[in-house]
């Protein structure tokens, strides 16, 4: 298993999931032409590493940094189903550390992120970022 990283673009964020280290960053803004072509492979590649820690002797912790400025509604639903995944490997028994960073003044994205987490039953840290 291999770690995923997939480097910013104009209308993508910077993705980096490190299996060795277990930190996660999705960092930028995430308004993809394409949502499915864009998406489809992260999730195939979370599916995977769902499998893949399946198997593993110690589960540890992941840390999973959400540092998006901006993601478009169609962006939502497959950020949705990235956090479903990171229940999934919760559930089997990986310590699971959700922290969501957003601009001290922008309320939106702070009420997206308390939406997730009422949602998911996952806990998150929210984490304003000030200019």
């Amino acid at each position: 298993m291999n770690s995923l990283r997939i480097y910013k673009g104009d209308t993508t964020p910077l993705l980096d999931f490190n299996i060795e280290t277990m930190e996660f960053f999705m960092e930028g803004e995430c308004r993809p032409e394409n949502v499915l072509t864009y998406f489809e492979p992260i999730l195939k590649w979370l599916d995977s590493y769902v499998d893949w820690l399946k198997n593993k002797k110690s589960a540890g912790r992941l840390n999973f940094n959400f540092k998006l400025e901006y993601y478009n509604s169609s962006s939502a639903k497959f950020i949705f189903n990235i956090f479903k995944r990171l229940k999934i490997i919760q559930s089997n028994g990986t310590q699971v550390n959700m922290f969501w960073f957003y601009d001290i003044l922008d309320e939106d994205l702070l009420e997206s992120g308390q939406e997730y987490e009422k949602i998911l039953g996952l806990k998150f840290h929210f984490l304003a970022l000030q200019d």
